[in-house]
């Protein structure tokens, strides 16, 4: 009986030795991913740890690929003699642009935010919060993060105490942009180069108009954000930025126009302007390319220059690509 229970004791200091040993592991491995994964300098996380981390421009872009392939913050400077910082994302929505905007705020006031929304930013979809997980790295420094995260379940808030797993799937990603690439120098800004096609672009859609659901979760995002402008005195612009397909039939859409206009927000919509129907602006149908960003930009760049300045003279269109797209 005594050999049973020495036994027994020294099956349970084992373990917990182990298992203290596991957290001590955790703990350093996840405190030097954590060092290499806010010093990378380029890439998607470079461009995020900029927002969360070192955010001090006057001008913040949010949005999916179509703002960061859509606003050159150069341009932005330019036009508002305003420093301009583009933290779009490709792939990601309304939930991880509030949450990042939440971690910028901790550190930094924006003077101005532009928003870019695609017509379905508040529909239902099912992927969206399945890529909530990007926002590990950033958990301990908002509860507005936890909040995002707990809504892809609260099993991945209970993995995530463990440090590493925070960094889950990214380790090669992190080394690759810590010791092989250059830095980012465009502010944010991702221009595309490539020309679209147009011969294998089809202009009708398969979706059914008015057909999407909403999203309670997006819509709370989308009153989240606004909110905070409103309490921090930033000048909010929500911007559609130009495709060469209308995709506006959805119920997301309405929604969208209706919850800004209700808050006295500055919406516009370029899904149809003539000026971008031009295909040479494209990359593909859903996102201009290099020549198309800079002619948007100027344009959307006069735009909040007007509303900014009420007695700056100012047109909606670059003269230089007037001319380019007569020919």
């Amino acid at each position: 009986m005594k050999r049973l229970k020495e036994n027994s004791n020294k099956f349970f200091i084992r373990l917990l030795l182990m298992i203290v040993a596991f957290v001590a592991v955790d703990q350093i491995a996840g405190a030097c991913l954590y060092y290499f994964f806010t010093h990378q300098v380029s890439g998607e996380y470079a461009v995020a740890n900029h927002v969360v981390y070192k955010l001090n421009e006057d001008v913040l872009v949010l949005g999916s690929s179509r703002a960061s392939h859509h606003y050159n913050s150069s341009l932005i400077k330019d036009s508002l003699k305003l420093s301009c910082f583009n933290g779009g994302r490709d792939g990601e929505g309304l939930l991880y642009s509030t949450a990042i905007f939440e971690l910028a705020l901790q550190r930094h006031i924006p003077k101005v935010v532009v928003l870019d929304v695609t017509s379905d930013v508040l529909s239902e979809k099912e992927d969206e919060k399945s890529r909530l997980s990007i926002l590990l790295p950033y958990l301990k420094q908002s509860d507005v993060v936890g909040n995002m995260i707990e809504k892809k379940g609260k099993l991945e808030l209970l993995k995530s105490h463990l440090q590493t797993y925070r960094y889950n799937g990214q380790v090669v990603s992190i080394f690759q942009h810590y010791f092989l690439s250059s830095g980012n120098a465009v502010m944010g800004f991702d221009p595309l180069t490539n020309k679209m096609d147009v011969s294998k672009v089809s202009t009708h859609t398969s979706l059914k108009p008015y057909s999407d659901s909403i999203s309670a979760d997006n819509v709370e995002a989308l009153n989240l954000l606004i909110n905070e402008c409103k309490r921090q005195k930033i000048q909010l612009f929500v911007f559609v930025s130009p495709r060469y397909n209308d995709d506006t039939q959805q119920n997301s859409y309405l929604k969208m126009k209706s919850i800004c206009n209700n808050n006295k927000v500055i919406f516009h919509d370029f899904t149809n302007d003539v000026y971008f129907k031009n295909p040479e602006y494209y990359s593909d149908r859903a996102h201009l390319n290099s020549r198309g960003a800079d002619l948007y930009t100027d344009t959307v760049a006069a735009f909040m220059k007007k509303i900014l300045n009420p007695e700056a003279n100012v047109q909606y269109l670059s003269k230089n690509d007037i001319h380019g797209s007569l020919n």
